[in-house]
């Protein structure tokens, strides 16, 4: 199939009380794993990009690696049956448009360092954008840290405020909403609570789809509860990357003379479908795009 707007495949997870899995790619390989799982679990799926892996696809030149995925994106959602759809994560604003411009199907605007107002005005321009090409718009309210790896204060994270989340979504006009529950990006471990009271204060006022980032680090249970609250898109990177590496780690341990890259990539590609899988199974999507 070609690339897919998955706005119609998440207000039909909104819906129906399920979520789509949206998966960070980092290589080719990380992207076949995506669309092969997808396929096999009969599920819509997005592979994502953040704006750290288009730098590191592009050789330091993120342009560069969004003109990549794209194409890479292309080939994989050609490559199977299911609805695939390809998603700008975390991008400025710069990045947003030249994403819509090489058919990506999805983008999110990171407003993150400007004050509200300010991310409202260029969210509302972003959208237009986006809709005048047929793509889904996404967009964030409140912090979800990225600690890259460092110690992080876990009383210091800044909720998505519900009133300031139905405020910028109803002026914006976005398609869905990534909000900050209490999660925290890269993380190895299911070490976090959601605040899900905060979660469904915010689904009282706001009816747009809701998005949650960083969910490698959230526990399964709260995962599960804030599906049935109202998220219906759900972030997966860090555990992907931990069953990718995991797979060529063991591969070279097992033969420290191997040389040749597929003998290894493999393997990681195999693992990682797999977490995949397990991930839109416990989503509840699989089977949805029958």
């Amino acid at each position: 199939m070609t690339l897919q707007n998955v706005l119609p495949w998440i207000l039909r997870a909104q819906q129906e009380g399920w979520a789509i899995g949206a998966f960070n790619a980092n290589t080719l390989e990380q992207a076949q794993a995506i669309v092969l799982a997808a396929q096999a679990e009969e599920a819509p799926a997005i592979i994502q990009v953040s704006h750290l892996a288009l730098t590191y696809i592009g050789s330091g030149n993120e342009i560069q690696g969004l003109k990549y995925i794209a194409a890479i994106g292309k080939v994989a959602a050609e490559s199977v049956p299911v609805p695939i759809a390809l998603h700008l994560d975390h991008g400025t604003e710069r990045e947003v448009l030249q994403a819509l411009a090489l058919d990506f199907t999805s983008v999110m605007f990171d407003g993150d360092g400007y004050p509200f107002e300010e991310n409202i005005a260029i969210t509302k321009r972003l959208c237009a954008a986006a809709h005048s090409v047929g793509a889904c718009m996404e967009a964030e309210v409140g912090e979800v840290p990225k600690p890259d790896g460092k110690e992080f204060d876990e009383a210091s994270i800044a909720l998505t405020q519900p009133e300031e989340a139905a405020q910028f979504a109803e002026t914006t006009g976005i398609d869905t909403l990534a909000v900050a529950l209490g999660s925290v990006h890269g993380l190895k471990t299911k070490q976090i609570s959601l605040d899900l009271e905060c979660l469904a204060a915010i689904r009282s006022r706001v009816s747009t789809p809701l998005v949650l980032h960083g969910s490698s680090g959230v526990s399964d249970r709260d995962i599960k509860r804030g599906i049935t609250l109202g998220l219906c898109k759900v972030n997966v990177a860090t555990q992907l990357n931990q069953a990718f590496t995991g797979a060529i780690r063991d591969v070279l341990h097992q033969d420290g003379e191997l040389v040749d890259p597929r003998k290894y990539l493999v393997p990681g590609r195999d693992a990682q479908m797999e977490v995949v899988r397990e991930r839109i199974r416990f989503f509840g999507a699989s089977g949805k795009a029958r």
